[in-house]
């Protein structure tokens, strides 16, 4: 038995198409797996499925091109076609699970787009019967093993349907390249540019402007798989997903950011880059390095909830809000910030709060103002004692209060004994004195619900709410003792007074305010009639 080496050199041939489409399946191969190893969306397992076709294809050709015999040779290109036609469906497929039109990808939907490739294989698998694909085979240059495939109306059929599923395909991602997201144009950008290649290759070799006998196609997805790696980890297809592509646009003057799963910027605008201080080279980065000025920002985004906090920073005052984005199947597919400036808002509100205060501030003066210009109103300035007015004002409300709540009110009329002779013998000046001294006196007397009122000259009134007639005589005598043991300096003399003094209590001596103020003077009257400085008990 002949070694395997020289079986295999019996059966193949090597050429420098074999070398290339060698490179091309093992490119496509070493895609395929990468991915697989990402997977984790329909778009990523649909490319994994790509890749995978690509590097079958251009293995199956690789055979064919260093195939001798003509019956090997018909085989692998068989085979070709089965890769191919798997190829176009599944770049399609993925087109628009990357573009998001998957709304219509139903099963029904998937099923007819397998139609046409399945119907394909089949009408190549039975060529030796009906001739449609392949009319004849021709021997290629001298010395060479290529075959000169001769075509009929089948090979062209097969071809137009490559040409609308690619088209289709590259359609979608044209679409999608013209999208105003920076990484989104990139990407697609990049996979438009791999589709493109083998329409190209397709087109030569159907115009018969590739070299006789060689299938440029499968050679051509050598570039595609190139363009497609420089997608994969350049710009990190499917780990860098346009999450939000339609949200961000360039015009807008709100900042926006998105977030991957691993918290990396996946895109952002403009007015994003002016706020934060960056570029657009920041896509791809994470946001731990792109934001690392910014740890309050940084702080919002690794929360795993839907948030809207302001935020101060360098130059500006934003409202910085943040929401989860999840995709049609409920999975958590990263985050959309959006930074909104706000500084003039701020400014503005800062600016109403300082008016707010001095507001505050000048109502509050003004209210004092009122408070004084009441006391002003309601005491009088000599003694400290409230004055008639607030004594009109306040006893009837007093006495109502009285009459509801059962209990009884005492008061007390005070009057200082010869208080004339003093103003006469002494000057008014120490009159004055004198009722300077006796005010404090009588305050400093009685408790914090009593009512001590100057009623004119040398008149004063006591209203004392819930006191017995034996508390309030005894307060009344406390008063007249003490004011008759109090010494009065006035300039180079000391002056001694007495007062002498009625009472009157409610209900049973009045009822109202004048009915009150007339007994108790009455009381008073008849302790001036009983030689003064005493107090009287209106009976």
């Amino acid at each position: 038995m002949a070694p395997a080496t020289t079986r295999i050199k019996m059966y193949f041939q090597y050429t420098p198409g074999f070398a290339v489409l060698g490179v091309t399946a093992i490119i496509a191969a070493a895609m395929a797996f990468t991915s697989w190893l990402r997977c984790s969306t329909p778009a990523q397992t649909t490319f994994t499925l790509l890749m995978v076709s690509v590097s079958g294809y251009a293995t199956v050709a690789a055979l064919e091109s260093a195939a001798i015999a003509l019956p090997n040779k018909i085989f692998w290109s068989t085979l070709e076609y089965v890769f191919s036609g798997a190829g176009m469906t599944f770049l399609l497929i993925f087109a628009i699970y990357f573009t998001s039109d998957q709304e219509w990808l139903t099963f029904r939907q998937v099923v007819w787009l397998w139609i046409i490739p399945v119907f394909d294989v089949i009408l190549v698998a039975t060529n030796k019967w009906h001739k449609l694909v392949w009319t004849g085979f021709l021997p290629g240059a001298s010395g060479s093993n290529l075959i000169v495939y001769q075509h009929g109306p089948g090979f062209f059929w097969v071809m137009f349907w490559v040409y609308v599923y690619v088209f289709a395909g590259s359609s979608l991602l044209f679409k999608a390249a013209i999208k105003p997201s920076m990484v989104y144009r990139r990407q697609a950008g990049s996979v438009l540019i791999g589709c493109t290649a083998p329409l190209i290759a397709s087109t030569l070799y159907m115009l018969n402007l590739a070299p006789p006998g060689l299938n440029i196609t499968p050679m051509s997805f050598l570039v595609t798989g190139l363009a497609f790696s420089d997608s994969l980890f350049r710009f990190r297809l499917f780990d860098v997903v346009p999450i939000a592509r339609d949200t961000l646009i360039e015009s807008m003057s709100d900042g926006v950011l998105v977030l991957d799963v691993r918290n990396r910027i996946v895109d952002l605008n403009p007015a994003a880059q002016s706020l934060i201080g960056t570029t657009t080279k920041c896509v791809g980065q994470p946001i731990a390095v792109v934001l690392a000025q910014h740890p309050n920002i940084l702080r919002v985004c690794y929360q795993n909830k839907n948030d809207q906090v302001e935020i101060q920073l360098a130059q500006a005052m934003v409202d910085l809000e943040i929401k989860q984005l999840r995709d049609r199947y409920g999975r958590f597919s990263g985050r959309l910030i959006v930074l909104r400036d706000i500084t003039q808002r701020y400014q503005a509100e800062i600016e109403l709060r300082k008016v707010n205060e001095r507001l505050h501030s000048q109502l509050l003066a003004i209210e004092g103002l009122q408070a004084q210009l009441r006391e002003q109103v309601i005491r009088d300035k000599l003694t400290g004692l409230l004055n008639r007015r607030y004594f009109d004002e306040v006893v009837p409300k007093e006495l109502a209060r009285a009459l509801n709540g059962g209990y009884s009110v005492a008061l007390i009329m005070l009057d200082i004994d010869y208080f004339k002779k003093i103003n006469d013998t002494f000057g008014h000046k120490a009159g004055d004195d004198v009722l300077q001294a006796f005010g404090p006196l009588l305050l400093s007397q009685v408790r914090t619900g009593d009512i001590a009122c100057r009623m004119g000259g040398e008149e004063f009134v006591l209203v004392l709410p819930s006191v017995s007639l034996e508390r309030a005589y005894q307060l009344a005598e406390k008063i007249r003792l003490a004011f008759q043991a109090l010494k009065v300096k006035t300039e180079d003399r000391e002056i001694y007074s007495t007062i002498s003094g009625g009472i009157a209590m409610f209900p049973t001596n009045g009822t109202t305010e004048d009915e009150l103020l007339q007994a108790a003077d009455q009381a008073l009257y008849n302790a001036k009639g009983a030689g003064r400085n005493c107090i009287k008990i209106r009976t």
